[in-house]
């Protein structure tokens, strides 16, 4: 017997072409989806499975069982984040991407979609063991991303999908060979009170945050951790055949925290005086070929507040770092997270 082996793996999603009606499913092909490389992926056929042992049946065991709710959740990571996998699923999750620019050069603005539009869907197909499904509806629930210092850039991403599931045998698409987001290629800028001005077009490789002279964050930042989320909720209704028959967003949530090297008060005095903050991390990478851009991205958090007291730690032999744990807020002009992304792609979730 030969056993199969893990590295054998595929997984393609559509990150270029959305469904054009929910769980109606995509083409799989080159022009519409891409084959992830370098990932981990954890398909989980979660169903909700009743069976008769809470009645009597006249069997000390029950008799019988059945699947009464489909359910496909498939959680995505990276160790060493790609742009093109940051801007699909960051688009996925967040639900509106728009690209501009010329020739090699794209830029993706991608920001959270209006609380009334439908958050879009996609198709996935992946192969294990030699065996290969198709899943429909799927949804973003939520994406993390990572920064380290001296490491690279990570990302996961969690997703719901209607339930809807068939054996599939489609050849999958080429992988796109776009290099790692790494932190040392990663400038961060924070502002905070009256100075803070965010660009309506963010310019890459320049802060975009401040109408003065933002803090250079480079030296003093270890860590840092971004996640948005949909809790998304399924629809079952009634007549669905035991899938979803659409996925809708509840309260959305962002989260943000980094890891400083301690210095002296001054963030504490911004807890204390619960100054309002933005922050911008604006990582460029080699030069998009043919182009003039770089490929990278930038993401920027219009406003924040600490909302814990931030206080030096570490032990007698340790440079003393603080935590910077955020409370993300609305500031009623700009959307509450922006990401803009730079490849060579021509469009996401079109």
């Amino acid at each position: 017997m030969i056993n199969k082996k893990g590295w054998e793996e595929q997984l393609a999603l559509s990150l270029y072409l959305k469904e054009a009606t929910y769980n109606a499913g995509v083409t799989i092909n080159s022009s519409n989806a891409c084959s992830m490389d370098q990932f981990e992926a954890d398909v989980d056929w979660a169903d909700v499975v009743a069976t008769d042992k809470d009645s009597v049946t006249g069997k000390e065991h029950g008799n019988d069982q059945e699947i009464i709710q489909q359910m496909v959740n498939l959680t995505y990571s990276e160790k060493r984040a790609m742009p093109n996998s940051l801007i699909g699923l960051a688009g996925l999750v967040f639900g509106s991407v728009t690209t501009t620019g010329a020739g090699a050069d794209k830029t993706h603005t991608i920001v959270p979609a209006a609380v009334t539009a439908a958050l879009p869907s996609i198709q996935a197909n992946h192969k294990k063991g030699g065996v290969q499904y198709g899943y429909t509806g799927l949804k973003g629930n939520s994406i993390e991303i990572k920064w380290e210092e001296g490491g690279p850039v990570s990302l996961s991403c969690e997703m719901m999908a209607s339930g809807t599931r068939a054996v599939n045998a489609t050849a999958f698409p080429a992988v796109i060979d776009e290099s790692w987001l790494l932190s040392k290629n990663c400038k961060v800028f924070m502002e905070n009170g009256a100075s803070i001005s965010i660009d309506a077009s963010p310019t890459q490789d320049t802060e975009s945050i401040s109408s003065g002279s933002p803090v250079d964050l480079r030296t003093r930042m270890k860590s840092a951790t971004y996640k948005f989320s949909n809790n998304l909720e399924g629809q079952p209704g009634f007549g669905g055949l035991g899938v979803y028959q659409d996925i809708d967003h509840g309260r959305r949530a962002a989260e943000l925290s980094f890891q400083l090297r301690f210095v002296d008060a001054t963030e504490l005095n911004y807890f204390i005086n619960q100054n309002p903050m933005a922050i911008e991390f604006d990582l460029v990478g080699a030069v998009i070929p043919s182009g003039s851009l770089k490929f990278g991205f930038q993401l920027i958090v219009p406003r924040f507040k600490l909302k814990k007291a931030p206080k030096a730690e570490g032990g007698p032999d340790d440079s003393l770092i603080l935590t910077m744990d955020a409370e993300v807020f609305d500031d009623g002009t700009n959307p509450v997270t922006k990401i803009i992304g730079y490849n060579a792609k021509t469009a996401y979730l079109a």
